[in-house]
């Protein structure tokens, strides 16, 4: 599946998705938590599947253009942080799993931001932001050569070269960046750019408060990594946590809002119409799973949950 390459101008590229059971007959078998991930880990999976499909749209003559390039790059990069969030999920790393799900969903609105605008000039920004980090570097190189009067050390070298080859495949010279690089590439930071795509209470929950997990916050140490009896004491705990179903039901969910998109970003019409009626089965299915589990959780509270 990874090595798929599809044609905008056709379909019949596209494997057959195996599609999950979410029946009520299925559900009614479910008894603890641990089922309800398990039935995430599946949806995820088919989620996941979508996303690499359409992130293997390819232009007529197989390849991408460097914008092209810009929101596809994205694609296969949420493929993988779906696949990773999956895999720690799997291992029963909840503290992990759910950095992970922050890091899709900033992608997640990366692209939607991009897709929705569909504009060479903001693709144009979000690239020569991504590359100011390299242009401080090579200025850091060229001083230090200068100081040596010239002299290059070999990992100099390397470094040049590298950077080189970055710009020249991006289709930017070094010379086109200001030297003080913009705070925000679009001109919106990315709880603006969040609820410009309708994401903005989402934001809320699976970045910012997610952030203080990837950063280590009190919160999070209290949460994940101590134990106490609330008497304000505290000893360590080095366990890790199960995993929870709602952040994989979300991340899949919004993932499959680009599906559809990209394909018709690569004009790929016959593609997005083949897909869609799969992904609103899709969505229903995610929703009604994540329904059941709510239910299952009426009347318990911590430590039970």
């Amino acid at each position: 599946m990874n090595d798929a390459v599809i044609s905008a101008a056709s379909q019949h590229a596209i494997p057959e998705i195996e599609r999950v059971d979410v029946s009520s007959e299925r559900l009614s078998r479910f008894r603890n938590e641990h089922d309800y991930v398990g039935l995430a880990v599946e949806l995820m999976v088919e989620a996941g599947s979508y996303v690499t499909v359409a992130a293997s749209i390819l232009g007529p003559d197989g390849a991408w253009t460097r914008d092209q390039a810009a929101i596809g790059g994205n694609m296969v990069r949420l493929y993988k942080l779906l696949s990773a969030m999956l895999d720690q999920t799997v291992e029963r790393r909840r503290e992990t799993s759910f950095i992970v799900a922050r890091l899709a969903f900033e992608t997640i609105v990366v692209l939607r931001f991009l897709l929705q605008k569909n504009d060479p000039a903001l693709i144009d920004s979000y690239v020569k932001h991504s590359l100011d980090h390299e242009r401080r570097l090579l200025a850091k190189v060229d001083k230090r050569i200068e100081a040596r009067h010239g002299i290059v050390l070999p990992i100099e070298d390397r470094i040049r070269r590298s950077v080189d080859r970055l710009f020249k495949s991006s289709g930017v010279a070094p010379g086109q960046l200001t030297t003080k690089r913009e705070q925000n590439w679009g001109g919106k930071n990315l709880f603006e750019k969040a609820a410009a795509v309708g994401l903005g209470e989402a934001y809320l929950g699976m970045f910012a408060g997610a952030s203080l997990n990837v950063h280590g916050a009190w919160s999070d140490l209290y949460t994940h990594h101590l134990q106490t009896a609330g008497d304000g004491r505290f000893t360590p705990q080095l366990e890790w946590n199960w995993p929870r179903p709602p952040p994989l039901y979300g991340v899949a969910l919004l993932s499959l809002d680009v599906v559809e998109d990209f394909a018709r970003f690569m004009d790929a019409s016959d593609i997005a119409d083949y897909l869609t009626p799969k992904l609103d089965d899709l969505r229903e299915r995610l929703m009604d799973a994540d329904q059941a589990h709510e239910s299952y959780l009426t009347g318990k509270s911590w430590p039970q949950i």
